[in-house]
């Protein structure tokens, strides 16, 4: 499992070979075998670089999942040698702003430097996972989380602007309305996403086809592909937070409001720690969005 996880991460065998510290062969000999004792291929080896089959990519999420549990028990353990150290676990929604992490990392650090935390960049519905299974004590996501065993907080909640250069046409508006996109060269967030779905209903509902030149994960790139000039993007402000000095932000109409949610096990470990890093998440935004407020 560990040879196939460090070929996926790494692309090749060679670099897998590298990353776990042995011989190419027996790297190649580990992946073989794992194929054959699972009966599923799981490398498409038809061309001359390898690469992971769809069916591989869902074993490696379940691998990734279990390997990350291991790691997380290791964490675990020495903290309970040290028996004084929390380790909390927080999983983050791509995109979200690495400031806040930051900021809240040092307001936990100042004020509590008995806890430590480990941040961990997943999919909302990876997060999900790891609070229902107690893998993650604290998660960070774009979606509902409706279940007995977890306790669900609105964490931000804010309207989409459009996002663009100061050259761009449409920074003239003083409010962008989604008639305005027709034709335009737009940046979306790619298929599955919440502020994908919400955007795509919208312009349904309007007749409005804008010219979709690119579509990228996160904000941060969706950022940089407005700042390179090309194209324009709707988003929730505090997520292009890092673009303010480059970018030009207008109200847009319709009103489309993200919401992220604070989920947490309601019974989860280390109860009292988990609150105070939510709390310090909860300052840290709220700092960000009075700095926001005042520009």
């Amino acid at each position: 499992m560990e040879a196939f996880k460090a070929f996926v991460e790494n692309g090749s065998v060679s670099k897998a070979a590298d990353a776990l510290y042995v011989s190419q062969p027996a790297v190649s000999k580990l992946l073989n075998n794992f194929e054959l004792d699972i009966g599923m291929e799981l490398i498409d080896r038809s061309s001359n670089r390898p690469v992971v089959t769809e069916r591989g990519m869902r074993v490696y999420e379940e691998i990734d999942r279990i390997l990350s549990g291991v790691d997380q028990i290791g964490q675990a353990i020495a903290a309970i040698r040290a028996k004084e150290r929390s380790q909390i676990t927080v999983g983050v929604m791509p995109g979200f702003p690495p400031s806040l992490l930051s900021r809240a990392a040092q307001i936990v650090r100042q004020d509590h430097p008995d806890i430590s935390i480990s941040f961990i960049v997943r999919s909302s519905e990876f997060i999900s996972h790891g609070i229902l299974s107690r893998k993650m004590d604290l998660g960070i996501i774009a979606r509902e989380l409706d279940h007995p065993q977890v306790q669900t907080n609105l964490f931000l909640d804010q309207e989409m602007v459009a996002v663009m250069r100061p050259d761009h046409a449409l920074a003239e508006r003083d409010v962008v309305d989604i008639s305005d996109l027709q034709g335009q060269n737009f940046i979306s967030f790619t298929s599955g996403s919440v502020s994908r779905q919400m955007m795509d209903k919208a312009l349904e509902a309007a007749r409005i086809e804008p010219d979709t030149v690119l579509q990228a994960t996160t904000a941060p790139n969706c950022c940089a592909f407005v700042a390179d000039g090309l194209g324009l993007s709707v988003m929730s402000p505090i997520f292009a937070e890092h673009s303010h000095d480059r970018l030009t932000f207008r109200p847009f109409t319709p009103t489309l409001r993200v919401q992220v949610q604070s989920v947490r096990p309601v019974d989860g470990r280390e109860r009292r720690s988990t609150d105070l890093v939510l709390s310090a998440l909860e300052a840290a935004r709220d700092e960000k969005t009075s700095a926001r407020a005042k520009l």
